[in-house]
């Protein structure tokens, strides 16, 4: 990608970043926003940080089956505005991604707005400042926005995910500009996702999902366990299973509230499985057969999830009568190798 040979001596510093970006946008390598041009030194830099042979292949993504090398990896992660200690996080995210589990295909071109969402654990989390609490999911933290622009910008770039040309989104969507946060673990009272998944506390792993809606609850302050959490499972209508799980971030408030009473993340996601289902007479017909076909109704109701197994259950964000529903599934982890 020469996109460094668009500098050329003699212009201004603000001539040499407009070229640069003008000179991307017509290519189709940006994402519509300015990005920073990746010269010799800079990738260097990058590379250097990651700890790998510039070379390495870490994934081929679909649907151009594109290798996304670490030197490729850099370019895209300069662009997005990474800084060099961030490399490590970005590489995790893509092994996760290209998964073959995972279905990272379907992701790139259907129609549906899904889109990467990646939850970070560990101590990386302090390291890197990567925000987990107040405004976890909003702007104002560099690297929880750069992180997830640079996957984006990968997934285009590498995988030909381009916009009317592979992927076909009807709508698409905002989040997959940037949807990153890690999860609150110092706030959280019971075990951490990563720690969840099999992984030790002291490491740091990132998490990738297929995300796809996002929405935000609020209220059910000073009502028992049980209204608090059909409250919650009211918001958590069920959907076509292109995104299989479902994912709860929990406020503070009532992450604390709840495990004061006694609830383990067992218990809530079997009352949220419990509680998440409507009458038949909600959805067309043929949404009622498909879901009944895949495991996620009976006579009587459609569910939300196949099993309790698929409701993600985190603490993120800070204090405040909120907690946040995503339509999320397919998780993979992966270990931050820090250099």
């Amino acid at each position: 990608m020469p996109l460094a040979q668009v500098v050329l001596e003699g212009d201004s510093v603000e001539q040499l970043l407009s070229r640069a970006y003008e000179h991307a946008y017509e290519n189709g390598w940006t994402d519509g926003l300015p990005i920073i041009p990746a010269t010799s030194a800079k990738l260097e830099e990058f590379v250097g940080a990651s700890g790998r042979p510039r070379d390495e292949v870490i994934g081929v993504l679909p649907p151009r089956k594109g290798e996304a090398t670490v030197e490729v990896i850099a370019v895209n992660a300069i662009m997005a505005g990474c800084r060099p200690e961030y490399m490590p996080v970005v590489i995790a995210a893509i092994e996760g991604l290209t998964d073959r589990t995972f279905g990272l295909e379907l992701m790139q071109v259907t129609t549906n707005p899904m889109c990467p969402l990646l939850i970070i654990n560990g101590p990386i989390r302090k390291k890197l400042d990567i925000n987990s609490g107040l405004g976890c999911l909003g702007p104002g933290w560099r690297a929880n926005a750069t992180i997830g622009r640079a996957v984006r910008l990968i997934l285009n770039n590498v995988g030909g995910a381009l916009p009317g040309i592979y992927t076909k989104a009807t709508f698409s969507s905002p989040l997959r500009y940037s949807f990153v946060c890690g999860e609150n673990e110092e706030d959280n009272p019971w075990t951490p996702l990563h720690v969840d998944r099999g992984f030790k506390r002291e490491q740091s792993t990132v998490t990738v999902f297929r995300a796809a809606n996002y929405h935000n609850i609020s209220g059910g302050e000073g009502q028992g366990p049980d209204e608090i959490l059909r409250h919650i499972a009211s918001n958590m209508p069920p959907m076509l299973g292109s995104v299989d799980g479902a994912m709860l971030m929990l406020g503070v408030n009532h992450a604390g509230w709840l495990y004061e009473r006694g609830l383990t993340k067992r218990n809530i996601q079997e009352r949220l499985w419990k509680f998440a289902r409507l009458p038949p007479s909600y959805f067309a017909e043929a949404f009622v057969e498909m879901e009944r076909a895949a495991g996620r109704g009976d006579a009587e109701t459609i569910w939300r999830c196949a099993s309790p197994d698929d409701f993600h259950v985190l603490v993120c964000g800070g204090t405040g009568p909120q907690d946040l529903y995503i339509g999320a599934g397919m998780p993979q982890t992966r270990v931050i190798r820090e250099v």
